[in-house]
């Protein structure tokens, strides 16, 4: 039986450091009328004085975007994100794209490279997959030893970002084959809820908003990873599971996501 007490008890723990709020001298970034991220004293300088696009107005980063359409405006910030990592002000670049939106379920404005994200606190969206196996167990993840955030902390069987263009569940699809070779059209999803984490970090600040998904994974499913990201996958009992949290042994968003299934198996959801 799970111990419902532990488990709210984990996630008091848990939530103040992912409910954090920005530094008061930070500045909120403004694009298309909305403010959209927020962004360091040196960053909000760099891009208002070493670049043509932004100013600085009332206190707040204006992107001079006017007029434009989201394809001009990702345009303008394609720029900014380069400038900003030749000088140094932006770490890990991805090459990938994901979409700015002024609310979580707004149409996009804009996209802006991934790495871009936490430098300037946009809010990115996730997806996270709890597997479980036929006995209950949960399917686990260690994330590699040369990932650049949570190198070798144990995860979700599967975790991403949604990038610009891609609906949540299809994100979920590529991410389970990529990182477990899951083919999710053999398993049922169930959606769970969304958690939203914001915290200092260094690249910057985050914010992210994941979505929740179940699945129970048949024993006869083989799982392997296939982009190298992983370094081993296993399966757990509860319990077990349960304490590694509590060891700080999982990252924050898997940790909170994995306590997010819990609670609804307990509670009969």
């Amino acid at each position: 039986m799970i111990d419902v007490a532990r488990l709210r008890a984990l996630q008091a723990k848990l939530l103040p450091s992912t409910q954090q709020r920005p530094p008061r001298d930070w500045l909120p970034v403004v694009m298309a009328g909305c403010e959209v991220g927020i962004a360091s004293p040196e960053v909000a300088s760099f891009l208002a004085s070493a670049t043509p696009h932004f100013a600085l107005l009332d206190y707040r980063l204006r992107l001079g975007d006017d007029g434009l359409d989201p394809a001009a405006r990702s345009a303008l910030l394609a720029d900014c994100a380069l400038r900003l990592r030749d000088a140094g002000l932006l770490r890990g670049w991805r090459d990938e794209p994901l979409d700015i939106r002024p609310a979580p379920n707004a149409a996009p404005i804009a996209t802006i490279e991934r790495a871009a994200c936490r430098t300037l606190g946009i809010a990115t969206t996730a997806v996270h997959l709890n597997a479980f196996t036929l006995a209950g167990e949960l399917i686990v993840a260690r994330r590699a030893g040369h990932k650049q955030i949570d190198p070798g902390l144990w995860d979700n069987l599967v975790g991403g970002m949604v990038p610009a263009g891609e609906s949540e569940t299809d994100a979920l699809r590529r991410e389970a084959l990529e990182e477990a070779g899951l083919d999710l059209a053999r398993v049922a999803l169930a959606r769970g809820g969304r958690v939203h984490v914001t915290r200092r970090v260094p690249e910057g600040f985050q914010s992210e908003i994941v979505q929740v998904f179940d699945a129970v994974i048949d024993d006869a499913i083989a799982l392997r990873n296939q982009d190298g990201e992983v370094a081993a996958i296993e399966r757990w009992p509860v319990a077990a599971v349960i304490e590694a949290i509590g060891r700080d042994e999982f990252t924050l968003e898997s940790a909170l996501v994995t306590l997010d299934a819990l609670l609804r198996r307990a509670a009969g959801g």
